[in-house]
C-alpha cells in the first residue's frame, strides 16, 4: 500500500465547556461563531490539548477566555458526540463550575468580550447561535427541559446537522 492510498487518521477533537453562574446570571463570551463570522454569544470553553485532562483544559480555557480562575467542575451538565466531515468523532463535555475567583478580563484575542447575563437574557442570546449542535444542548440544559448529564449525538454534513440520538 502506498502512502497515497492510505488514509491518515484525522486527529480527534475534545472540547470542554464551562457554565459559571453568579446568582441567576450566566457567564457568556462573544466571539466569531456565526456562519459568516458574525459575533455571537456562547458559553466559554475550548480544546483539550495533548497531555491535558479535561479539568486542566477547562481551567486553562476559562482563564484564557474570561480571566477567571476556576476550580474543578462540580458536575457534568451535558455531553455531545459529533461526527462531522472536518472533525470525525468530536467529543464535547460541558461542566458546571461552582468555585471561581477573579475579575472578568479575557486574554484570548478571539474573545471580544465576556459578561454575566440574567438567565432570560442569556437564553435569548444563546438562541441566536446558528448551529443546532451549539445551541440545542446548551439551551435545553439551562432551561431545565433536558436532564443534567444528557448525551447528545449529532451527525453533521455540510450545513445539515442531524440529532441522531439523545439520552
Amino acid at each position: 500500500m502506498t502512502t497515497e492510498n492510505s488514509k491518515a487518521p484525522k486527529p480527534r477533537v475534545q472540547l470542554v465547556i464551562g457554565i459559571i453562574r453568579r446568582g441567576n446570571e450566566i457567564l457568556l463570551v462573544q466571539e466569531s461563531l456565526g456562519i459568516d463570522g458574525e459575533l455571537l454569544w456562547s458559553l466559554p470553553g475550548g480544546g483539550v490539548e495533548d497531555g491535558e485532562l479535561m479539568n486542566e483544559a477547562l481551567q486553562r480555557e476559562l482563564q484564557e477566555e474570561t480571566g477567571l480562575l476556576v476550580g474543578d467542575p462540580a458536575r457534568t451538565a451535558f455531553l455531545m458526540h459529533i461526527d462531522s466531515e472536518q472533525h470525525p468523532s468530536a467529543l464535547a463535555a460541558a461542566f458546571e463550575i461552582d468555585q471561581w475567583s477573579g475579575d472578568i478580563a479575557p486574554q484570548d484575542n478571539d474573545i471580544k468580550q465576556a459578561a454575566f447575563f440574567p438567565l432570560p437574557d442569556a437564553l435569548k442570546l444563546l438562541s441566536e447561535l446558528d448551529s443546532a449542535t451549539q445551541r440545542e444542548p446548551i439551551v435545553g440544559y439551562l432551561t431545565g427541559r433536558v436532564a443534567p448529564g444528557t448525551t447528545w449525538l449529532y451527525r453533521n454534513r455540510g450545513r445539515d446537522e442531524t440529532l441522531v440520538a439523545r439520552w
